[in-house]
Order: C-alpha cells, then sequence, then structure tokens
C-alpha cells in the first residue's frame, strides 16, 4: 500500500492532516473540482465526513487531499498500478502537488473503472 489501508475517510482525512505538507499549500495552485464519477473511482469515499474533516480543520484542500489518498490506494490494491508511479504519485499527494495526480486520473480514469469492475 502506498499509504496505510484506511477505508474509513475520517481517519483517512486525519492521516492526511498530519502527513501532508501544509504549510506548502500557499505556494502552489488549488486542486480541480473532484470528477463527477468520484463515487465510482472511490466507493470508500464518503464526501461529507472528508468535508467535515476540512472544515474542522480549516483545510479546504483536505478533501481533495483524501478522495486522492484513497482512490491511490485502491489503485495499487487492484494491481493497477504500483512502484515508481505509485511513489511518484504519493510524493505529489504530500507535497500538495495536485496536478501529477489529476492527470493520472484524467488519463487513466477510464482503465481503473474497468479494473474496479473485473478485480
Amino acid at each position: 500500500m502506498s499509504f496505510p489501508p484506511l477505508r474509513d475517510t475520517r481517519e483517512m482525512a486525519d492521516f492526511v492532516r498530519g502527513s501532508f505538507r501544509w504549510h506548502w499549500r500557499s505556494a502552489i495552485p488549488p486542486p480541480h473540482p473532484l470528477p463527477d464519477d468520484y463515487e465510482d473511482l472511490c466507493s470508500c469515499f464518503v464526501i461529507s465526513e472528508a468535508e467535515q474533516a476540512a472544515r474542522d480543520f480549516g483545510l479546504p484542500e483536505m478533501v481533495y487531499a483524501t478522495f486522492y489518498t484513497m482512490l491511490l490506494n485502491d489503485a495499487m490494491k487492484l494491481g493497477f498500478m504500483g512502484g515508481f508511479i505509485a511513489a511518484s504519485l504519493k510524493a505529489s499527494l504530500k507535497g500538495l502537488q495536485w496536478s501529477s495526480f489529476e492527470s493520472w486520473i484524467l488519463h487513466g480514469e477510464h482503465d481503473l473503472l474497468e479494473a474496479q469492475l473485473c478485480p
């Protein structure tokens, strides 16, 4: 696993809050909105829990970081990715560099959805 195998959104949000480089966020462009099919991409992600955690900690980007972290874990669990790509995406996420992860989703979304249907 790239990150701890937490399937609970609130627990993952707590992990993200303590592990990511939030002090960098003012220097990095904000993330794009979540994809319309975010529920299909990561069924264990509960947006209301992520939004509550983001409000609790005053970190609006935490919703995206939590979703992306859970999605990366799911992709690795499915065998959809591993090795260098996973390590690179993990580092990008921890540094709040959304563009690398958003690009990966954009290019691999269809294949990831297919992998979820045929585990």
